[in-house]
């Protein structure tokens, strides 16, 4: 199947996260006027057989086809298609995150073990798609509206802030703008362009990355209610506190201190380990 162009594409297993990303990724669509992808793989790394010549394989096929048409029921979206394929799901998201508006995906899926962070499909297409990814939990304030970026200055938090203000103007959400920085031992803080020696100097260099960052876009959105906070706690654990009260948290995909490739101790990562609300990942 040809997948349609700036779609929001959504990663479907029949799992309860899954569920959520659906109902999260046809809104998105709805407010873009976006057709929306649904994308299910029948690769199961726990099946003894994956031939399709199996019984296993005919079941399981039928079993989640029957899945798709149920969840399909009661969408919003008026551009709707849908596809199965054989192979792994991470490799066929990534792909298609490359023509896509978005890609959204379920924290957890059937064969993943609460808590597990290496080896996820969240984890994975977080790091290697090229369209923002949305991973979508159950917020755990169903109530709130706002959304929270975390910005320290780098190339990839300018681009998570406009992601930001783009979607707080799309829903009509307050935004909440976060830098938060490290310290590493006492009179001593990094995270910032350069280390500064006291936390007075700390929080104007912070205000400053701020106002710089605002420059511009307050003009571009003038109807999305913006709020800031600098603060020095560590930034993964700042925008960790701050979903507990958010609906979506958005992030770079990488920031100051992060290295290509690494997994444990980025911030996204972190994050996305830990919010209590639906995480978006933008480069």
């Amino acid at each position: 199947m040809k997948m349609p162009r700036s779609a929001v594409i959504v990663g479907y297993d029949g799992s309860p996260d899954a569920d959520l990303a659906v109902e999260w990724a046809d809104r998105a669509a709805v407010q873009r006027s976006a057709p929306l992808h649904l994308l299910t793989s029948l690769y199961d790394p726990a099946a003894v057989n994956l031939s399709p010549a199996t019984a296993w394989y005919d079941r399981h096929l039928a079993e989640l086809e029957q899945a798709v048409q149920d969840r399909l029921v009661g969408l919003a979206s008026t551009s709707v298609t849908h596809e199965l394929i054989g192979g792994p799901a991470v490799p066929a998201l990534v792909d298609a995150s490359a023509g896509a508006a978005m890609v959204v995906i379920g924290a957890r899926g059937h064969t993943q073990a609460a808590g597990l962070l290496l080896g996820s499909v969240s984890q994975h297409v977080s790091r290697h798609a090229t369209s923002p990814v949305v991973v979508v939990r159950r917020p755990e304030d169903t109530e709130s509206r706002r959304i929270v970026v975390g910005i320290d200055g780098s190339g990839g938090s300018a681009a998570a802030l406009d992601f930001a203000f783009a979607q707080a103007a799309l829903t009509g959400s307050p935004l909440r703008v976060v830098h938060g920085w490290w310290h590493t031992r006492p009179g001593r803080v990094e995270g910032l362009s350069n280390p500064i020696n006291d936390i007075p100097e700390a929080l104007a260099s912070g205000e400053r990355i701020v106002s710089e960052a605002l420059a511009g876009r307050r003009e571009q959105y003038p109807d999305v209610t913006v709020e800031t906070v600098v603060v020095p706690r560590p930034p993964s654990v700042l925008l960790t506190e701050e979903s507990a009260t958010a609906a979506l948290v958005v992030v770079g995909s990488r920031g100051r201190g992060t290295f290509t490739g690494m997994l444990l101790g980025s911030v996204s990562q972190d994050v996305l380990r830990t919010s209590r609300c639906p995480v978006a990942v933008v480069r």
